[in-house]
């Protein structure tokens, strides 16, 4: 055991010690594991075996398995299969005994969602440039008619008008800013009155430090809504918006780098599927499911890469207009259509006109003579009913009229789009840990509670609710919490459960014990028969349903297994699905349940800090063991073929610096990988022998899923 271990013994448990091991080396037998008593061997995403299961683990099997499963769509809030989600959990909790008439006789409260806007009906937006003649060409006689397409070369913006048809002489108008402070005005000596004026997005030379602008600090000149204000102060019919050079590679590094990654993952899967044995091929047809998923994924970027090389923003992507706001139709214009606009007058390209204007940081703008546009819009505003689903364990004797709430979401991003981190896949998203385990795992704590509050003459009411909106922003508790079945003031906590699925080596999150007084004590000591590693975070902040709670003056706790890679994506599916850890979390979360549900008194709630990071799990290693003395942590051991070999580093190195973070102890190299992925790379500065070095590792996969 290395000499590091030792040095953090006094404060971490034997369970957390073996986990550091795994996690640094990546490279642990599964006897190393299983030699822990309290630490479960990480789950290969199939589910344990159990000599004498119960019947709730068995109906929590089948629960987490059909709210995952392909016939409900990824339960986005904008399909039906939201609502057949909603009805089988309202049976289930009628089926275990909750009482369920509580929203005008039934177990659901309808809540509104906003999906965003949508273009309206076909061909109401388009965007059409006409001109007499060729001004290139006036001998061949040949007129100019260039028309754009939705969503291949011009995508109306909600952040304008919903409704227009208008038309107009064209006018490129640079940046489209009017800024008296920095003695910059695109529109001075040009008239844009009744015209539609074409303007770059952003600033000139923007994050350039030595801009006339603020250099790096962006000004609110940059901004999408001040664009359109001070169009149509100058009389501007309409706008058109051409994306900038900047954030078209800024998009395109980001596509290209989550290309990389899937192809990284495709890569471990083939190798995966090498190594198959023989006797699984239900094994291998799983993993070859994924693989297709993976390369459906991959596709969906690809078609996002082409979009975004030419600059096309989303229908949203810019805002959406205010409220009641009067406003002109706004466009968003590739970048390759208004080249060939700009060459039919000017043999200028976009590329040139910005770099004129980055490089002069002077206003040049001009009339498009001849040159006339139409351009209508029609985008409806998209809303949705779905429900929360209630059920309600009712309370007994002196406590009866006080609250505590189990919550978990049920909604997902459905087959992508949306919250989707596989953008542009038309693919469903299961969301098996995200969050088909949370609200199993609340349907089987109401199963349990049910029995075991029982034997207590007082406890307060249990209620159980399935939020829905949560991925569109919290929206389902929201409005729970301002439209309460029972009184907030008398709600004494809130238990909330998302991504409980995903349990790896015995260690669990638990948010908000700082929330109220008497939480941090009450999980301990629940957990001392337990034996999870825990990680607790204070906050009773967070981007989940517990935050509503939390605002509303209510006590929360927040049970969570980690982020992951297969987080809103396709990949999240029932095969990962560690069904041991989620009995286990199950079991923890009734006794917290059952102690804040019998106690004589209620938490107190307390003030928390508001700065809330969420933990990913560790999915990427070095492939070492390390050794620390004081604050210094050097190399004591390095895996043959691992990422730190592979770059070069050796036995005694000490680490100064991963990245641009700098590492004191073992475990600030734990958390700095929790913040990469397998295939990225990674400086690491170190010193060797008194000299100080610079080395790339590229992160390998750890073991298992």
């Amino acid at each position: 055991m290395s000499s590091w271990i030792f040095s953090l013994g006094r404060r971490l448990s034997r369970p957390l010690i073996s986990l550091l091991i795994v996690l640094i080396v990546g490279d642990v037998t599964s006897e190393a594991v299983e030699a822990n008593p309290k630490a479960p061997a990480a789950s290969s995403g199939t589910p344990l075996v159990h000599n004498a299961r119960i019947p709730w683990q068995d109906e929590l099997e089948t629960d987490l398995a059909y709210l995952c499963s392909d016939e409900l769509r990824g339960r986005s809030v904008v399909d039906d299969s939201i609502h057949i989600a909603a009805d089988y959990i309202s049976g289930r909790f009628r089926a275990i005994g909750l009482q369920t008439t509580l929203i005008s006789g039934g177990p659901l409260q309808e809540v509104e969602t906003f999906v965003g806007s949508e273009v309206g009906a076909d061909g109401h937006n388009r965007l059409e440039f006409r001109s007499d003649s060729n001004p290139m060409a006036p001998d061949a006689q040949t007129p100019l008619e260039l028309i754009s397409r939705v969503g291949v070369s011009m995508n109306p913006l909600a952040i304008g008008a919903s409704k227009a048809n208008v038309s107009g002489r064209v006018v490129f108008a640079g940046y489209g800013i009017t800024a008296p402070e920095f003695d910059y005005d695109d529109y001075a000596n040009i008239d844009v009155d009744g015209a539609i004026v074409v303007v770059l997005r952003k600033e000139p030379r923007n994050s350039d430090p030595t801009s006339r602008f603020n250099g790096k600090q962006t000004t609110s000149h940059a901004y999408f809504s001040t664009k359109v204000a001070n169009a149509m102060r100058h009389g501007a019919a309409g706008l058109i918006v051409v994306n900038d050079r900047a954030s078209v590679a800024e998009s395109l590094a980001k596509i290209e780098e989550t290309i990389r990654r899937e192809q990284n993952r495709k890569l471990q899967l083939q190798e995966r599927i090498r190594e198959a044995t023989r006797g699984r091929d239900e094994s291998r047809e799983t993993l070859n499911q994924n693989l297709a998923g993976i390369e459906s994924v991959l596709t969906g970027y690809r078609f996002d890469l082409e979009r975004a090389n030419d600059g096309l923003l989303g229908i949203s992507e810019a805002g959406d207009r205010p409220d009641s706001a009067t406003t002109i139709p706004v466009i968003c214009i590739a970048r390759p259509t208004i080249d060939e606009l700009l060459r039919s007058q000017t043999l200028l390209r976009i590329d040139d006109l910005e770099r004129q204007l980055d490089s002069q940081q002077m206003p040049s703008s001009f009339e498009l003579r001849g040159i006339h546009a139409e351009m209508e819009v029609e985008l409806q505003s998209n809303k949705r009913l779905s429900n929360n689903v209630l059920g309600v364990l009712p309370g007994r004797g002196v406590l009866a009229e006080e609250t505590v709430i189990i919550g978990a979401h049920y909604d997902h991003v459905g087959m992508g789009g949306v919250g989707s981190l596989a953008p542009g896949t038309v693919a469903i998203h299961n969301g098996a840990d995200d969050n088909a385990s949370g609200v199993s795992t609340l349907i089987a704590a109401a199963t349990l509670l049910k029995e075991r509050l029982k034997s207590f003459d007082t406890h307060r009411r249990v209620l159980f609710v399935a939020f829905t909106a949560e991925e569109r922003g919290l929206l389902g508790s929201a409005h729970y919490v301002r439209q309460p079945r029972y009184p907030i003031s008398t709600t004494v906590a809130m238990i909330n459960l998302d991504m409980v699925g995903r349990l790896r080596d015995n260690e669990l999150t638990v948010y908000g014990t700082g929330s109220g007084d008497t939480l941090d004590q009450v999980v301990e000591q629940v957990n001392f028969k337990h034996q999870f590693n825990l990680f607790k975070v204070a906050s009773g902040y967070g981007p989940s349903d517990h935050q509503s709670f939390y605002e509303a003056g209510v006590p929360v706790l927040f049970f969570f297994t980690g982020l992951h890679s297969d987080y809103h994506r396709p990949s999240d599916d029932l095969d990962k699905i560690n069904f041991d850890g989620v009995f286990r979390i199950t079991e923890m979360v009734c006794d917290v349940a059952t102690q804040l549900s019998i106690a004589a008194s209620r938490p107190k709630r307390f003030e928390t800090e508001k700065g809330v990071r969420i933990r990913r799990q560790l999915t990427a290693v070095l492939g070492v063991t390390l050794a620390t003395l004081g604050d210094r942590v050097s190399l004591s051991g390095i895996s043959e073929g691992g990422a730190a070999a592979l770059g070069g580093l050796q036995i005694g190195d000490q680490i100064e610096h991963l990245g641009k973070t700098a590492v004191r102890s073992s475990s600030d190299v734990i958390e700095i990988l929790r913040g990469h992925s397998p295939g990225d790379s990674l400086d690491v500065t170190l010193v060797r022998q008194g000299q100080r070095l610079q080395r790339r590792v590229r992160l390998q996969a750890r073991g298992g899923n």
